[in-house]
């Protein structure tokens, strides 16, 4: 249930944030489609969700009727529930006059009229965080009465049924909410200073998750974004069954892959030998350089998360068995990544610009299941690595896997420096 294992949380609870002020949803959803009319294969960035749910909240003083998609009367003060398909317009009338609006893609449309009888439309990330926000001033409310309390308060009053559904589908529980906004960020268990000169803050042991402050500075990070250049993103995909890839409503965010030349001296190349020696490092196997799988760029804009998923299991030869994640933009609010597994395991990790965060999946790789927190405020930008033993330039990573063949135009580079050496930690 929505609210099960609240009370255990109290007890548990070390820190607890300030009521964050209401979630502007409007600005969010404006600069949103600013950052989305750049990408060009905006198409296949969203898609309608089956049987996505519309919410019309009717806040003006007249009664409002819906003509499409279907036919429904809201009196005032009332809120109108029902699945919309595939429709992408609604056609009502207010006490403004008639009107027509473009729905949301996705699992919610929340259609808004307003007092004056103005029509707002918007989406489920926008749920998503008027939902957290509404959490958040309600957590001093016992068992039932935090739910009654969030419905009340979210876009100025929704039925407490619809809300807990709502929540558990867009947060899944309370419990992973919680982690992701209010447990208190993960300290470091020990410190271990790296030959380059960086120090690694060991979160957790086993299986280890370990973070480096200021892996990189703002110039290579700036350099990095450039590199990437956000026209060219697409949504991420994930590893189908059966071979292939695919999008998922798990992982939203925008996406795209480069391949590392080993013949040139970028700050790519840069990044990925001082990635690839301080995972090594952390690792305590030598991680080979070539063959590897592209360095996939994420960007996230607001309400943009990567539901809880683990990203191998070091199950054989050529398998992935350790991630970085370098964080060259970090949000103002929300985003952390999180560990969501059993108490005594769990993580939170709240980046800043330019830190590292490494984890391994041996011995337990269902311990390695994470997640990137929606983000409330601002953008993110991460640059994700995964690591596998026993690739090489002639036997490279997808070799190990059915997804299908990934052309690489730096196949045939090679790193000419040194390996596995002391680098200074200034040095990018």
């Amino acid at each position: 249930s929505l609210v099960q294992g609240r009370e255990l949380k109290r007890a548990t609870r070390h820190t607890r944030l300030a009521p964050p002020m209401r979630i502007m949803a409007r600005h969010i959803r404006a600069s949103r489609w600013r950052t989305l009319a750049l990408v060009s294969n905006f198409a296949a960035l969203v898609q309608r969700a089956a049987g996505a749910t519309m919410l019309l909240v009717n806040r003006s003083p007249a009664q409002v009727k819906l003509s499409s998609p279907t036919q429904a009367s809201v009196a005032a003060g009332e809120t109108w529930i029902g699945d919309i398909g595939e429709a992408a317009a609604i056609s009502l009338e207010t006490s403004a006059g008639e009107a027509a609006a473009e729905l949301t893609m996705g699992h919610y449309s929340v259609v808004l009229v307003g007092a004056d009888g103005g029509v707002i439309v918007r989406d489920a990330n926008d749920l998503q965080l008027e939902l957290s926000a509404a959490a958040h001033t309600c957590l001093d409310e016992p068992g039932s009465a935090w739910t009654e309390c969030v419905a009340g308060k979210t876009f100025g009053g929704l039925p407490s049924d619809e809300v807990g559904r709502a929540f558990t589908k867009l947060w899944q529980n309370y419990e992973f909410w919680h982690l992701c906004e209010v447990f208190t960020p993960s300290p470091a268990v020990r410190s271990v200073t790296l030959r380059s000169g960086h120090v690694a803050d060991i979160v957790r042991e086993v299986p280890l998750v370990a973070s480096i402050r200021g892996f990189l500075n703002t110039t290579s990070c700036d350099g990095l974004m450039r590199s990437f250049g956000k026209n060219d993103l697409t949504r991420a995909r994930v590893g189908a069954g059966g071979g292939g890839t695919s999008v998922s409503d798990a992982r939203e965010t925008l996406s795209k892959n480069m391949f590392v030349n080993w013949d040139v001296d970028d700050v790519l190349t840069r990044t990925a030998v001082r990635s690839f020696d301080v995972a090594s490092e952390l690792l305590g196997e030598k991680i080979p350089y070539e063959g590897q799988e592209p360095v996939n760029f994420l960007h996230y804009l607001p309400g943009y998360e990567y539901k809880p998923h683990t990203d191998g299991m070091a199950d054989g030869v050529g398998r992935r068995v350790a991630t970085t994640l370098i964080y060259c933009e970090a949000p103002s609010r929300g985003g952390a990544t999180v560990f969501p597994v059993e108490k005594s395991k769990k993580v939170r990790f709240v980046p800043g610009v330019g830190d590292m965060l490494f984890f391994m999946y041996a011995p337990r790789p269902n311990d390695a299941l994470h997640a990137a927190c929606p983000v409330a405020e601002g953008p993110k930008s991460t640059l994700t690595q995964w690591y596998r033993l026993g690739v090489s330039a002639e036997t490279p990573w997808h070799k190990f896997e059915n997804w299908g063949e990934f052309g690489n135009p730096y196949g045939a580079s090679r790193w000419k420096g040194d390996r596995y050496s002391t680098r200074a930690a200034d040095e990018l």
